[in-house]
């Protein structure tokens, strides 16, 4: 009988652990943002954008700085284009709370913007999304969006 209920506490533990590991989140892993969006310029190759600073952060989608503990961010440089790719660990939890309300704010801003008045970028725009996982925070917008979350989630593997 002892023998039984130890095996059967081994086993619910063993479970629990099991089920813990697969949260589906990047606990755990983490992944350097610069050298992401380097990967994803090179392979995918960019044309007529810049990448934002702290500033831009704070300008571009009311991100502030103390909560960000690394990121990595390019917008379109013509305005005419829906390129946009912003890649932020938050400092924790509260903080990816917070950004990610502000990245879904930008997004459905750009969403209304090109409604009418660039219906091609509009498409492009409703097929992407804003994306958290534990502490980063991901708004990758952009025609090639399925390469680039690729890229993306590589970084954590």
């Amino acid at each position: 009988m002892k023998k039984l209920i130890a095996f059967t506490m081994m086993l619910v533990m063993a479970l629990s652990l099991a089920a813990c590991s697969q949260s589906g989140d990047n606990s755990g892993k983490t992944a350097d943002l610069p050298k992401v969006l380097e990967t994803m310029k090179s392979e995918v190759g960019f044309s007529d954008v810049i990448e934002l600073d702290e500033g831009g952060l704070k300008s571009n989608y009311g991100i502030e700085a103390e909560d960000v503990k690394q990121y990595a961010a390019l917008v379109d440089a013509s305005g005419i284009k829906c390129e946009e790719v912003v890649l932020i660990e938050a400092t924790d939890a509260d903080a990816a709370k917070r950004v990610k309300e502000q990245l879904d704010k930008r997004f459905d801003s750009k969403l209304a913007q090109n409604k009418d008045y660039l219906p091609e970028q509009y498409a492009i725009i409703k097929k992407c999304s804003v994306e958290q996982s534990g502490n980063y925070v991901s708004m990758i917008v952009g025609e090639q969006h399925e390469k680039l979350t690729e890229i993306y989630q590589k970084a954590f593997a």
